[in-house]
């Protein structure tokens, strides 16, 4: 009866935004009219923008309303204990975005059902000219391909284990960004209040005093060969203080276990990436690098440093949209469900790795026990249908092994093979 229920309102939300976007559009229509019935009018308009998201015309800016729904379902398993499929709700996000006056950009967005922790980015973005622009507010800091990514445009149903635990997530702060030379650099650089929400739970605080830098370079942008100007690589690093607390913890892809449980650190946390992605026609790649130290000052049993905690993670993920649409982000399908047509299908696959380790000790402490490493290796093999622009249906084996059976949700062997199925409504 639960997944019955759960599927149902995932459905009904899914219509709604479907249904919402198809009666802006129906409106829009309506009041473009015949150039004889066009009239002038300075007043707020409503119609859809050049994505197909309901927007509010203003005569000083416009105001965009996305929304976005999602609901997964899990294959079961005698090894987790379940032995029935597990649905749930993934996503239920409404957004407001908007420009005024040409210069100040505005983005608010909330997540219903997460009564912890409901608001998600809340921020203005100031845009003096491409060469720099200063946002303000609750935002992602900019670190973590895999991370910056809108859910809404995300080719895996989940991202990646080192997108979720070592990129830090949002905060608040304040951020200069812009682009150079054509397009060819682009920078973000700011401080932040704390160091992330993914860093943050009901048992640790994560760090504060957050200063955080991310380069993107795309070294062929000016070359006549579209596919080798597509290609770019980058890098960031986020800096900042811990103070006497739990660390970060390695956990599994659907948050059923922990390989690796926290230890207390103290000191500076330093986060390091290195990126690169190329999306050229209906296919793209990416790669992604990403290592933290935590430091363990004045932990050892006569006041001594202990060695840091490393977690270190990569991925490499490919796409190909099978009906040969443009790999834009979220693929628009040329020939709709709804119209005759078969919408898009996209294949996607991705292989990643998370790991704990702490550090060599140089003055071995026979007091001091240090935390063993362990590793999460995990491939995914998917099929994304777009039926329309608004509305996505993902399938994906996931395979999952914990290098360590004793610290995983199945102790025989630490294999944890899941299906998951994703039905998605975004606007």
């Amino acid at each position: 009866m639960t997944a019955a229920r759960t599927l149902t309102r995932a459905l009904a939300a899914c219509a709604l935004l479907a249904g919402l976007a198809g009666s802006v559009s129906a409106q829009t229509a309506k009041d473009k009219g015949t150039p004889d019935e066009e009239v002038q009018d300075n007043g707020p308009r409503l119609h859809l923008d050049q994505r197909g998201r309901p927007a509010l015309q203003l005569p000083f800016g416009e105001v965009v309303f996305r929304g976005r729904a999602a609901t997964v379902v899990q294959s079961p398993s005698r090894d987790r204990g379940t032995e029935v499929p597990e649905p749930g709700w993934q996503t239920r996000r409404v957004q407001v975005e908007g420009t005024l006056f040409k210069k100040v950009e505005f983005e608010v967005s909330r997540e219903f059902g997460d009564a912890d922790d409901p608001e998600r980015d809340a921020f203005a973005n100031v845009r003096f000219n491409r060469t720099f622009e200063l946002r303000a507010g609750q935002f992602k800091m900019p670190f973590g391909r895999d991370a910056l990514i809108g859910g809404a445009n995300l080719d895996f149903i989940f991202r990646s284990l080192p997108g979720r635990l070592i990129a830090p997530g949002r905060d608040l702060g304040v951020m200069a960004h812009g682009r150079l030379k054509s397009r060819r650099l682009v920078y973000q650089a700011g401080v932040f209040r704390g160091d992330g929400d993914n860093a943050r739970t009901s048992q640790t605080r994560g760090g504060r005093h957050a200063v955080a830098g991310r380069v993107l370079v795309a070294p062929f942008v000016s070359s006549r060969n579209p596919a080798l100007a597509a290609f770019q690589v980058g890098g960031a690093v986020v800096t900042s203080q811990l103070d006497d607390q739990l660390g970060l913890r390695g956990r599994t892809v659907f948050g059923e276990g922990v390989f690796f449980d926290r230890v207390f650190v103290d000191g500076r946390r330093l986060r390091r990436g290195l990126e690169a992605s190329w999306a050229h026609g209906p296919a793209s790649l990416s790669w992604e690098y990403m290592r933290v130290s935590d430091q363990r000052l004045g932990m050892g049993t006569a006041g001594e440093a202990l060695p840091s905690i490393f977690a270190s993670g990569w991925y490499v993920a490919g796409t190909w949209v099978v009906t040969g649409e443009r790999k834009d982000g979220r693929v628009d399908p040329e020939h709709s469900v709804f119209r005759d047509g078969f919408g898009a299908l996209e294949l996607v696959a991705r292989v990643e790795r998370l790991s704990f380790a702490p550090g060599l000790m140089t003055a071995p402490d026979p007091l001091a026990v240090a935390p063993a490493a362990n590793a999460d290796r995990v491939t995914t093999l998917g099929l994304s249908w777009y039926l329309n622009r608004y509305l996505k249906i993902n399938g994906s084996a996931v395979f999952e092994s914990i290098r360590d059976p004793e610290r995983s949700p199945v102790a025989h062997d630490g294999r944890v093979p899941t299906a998951v199925i994703q039905l998605q409504a975004a606007i």
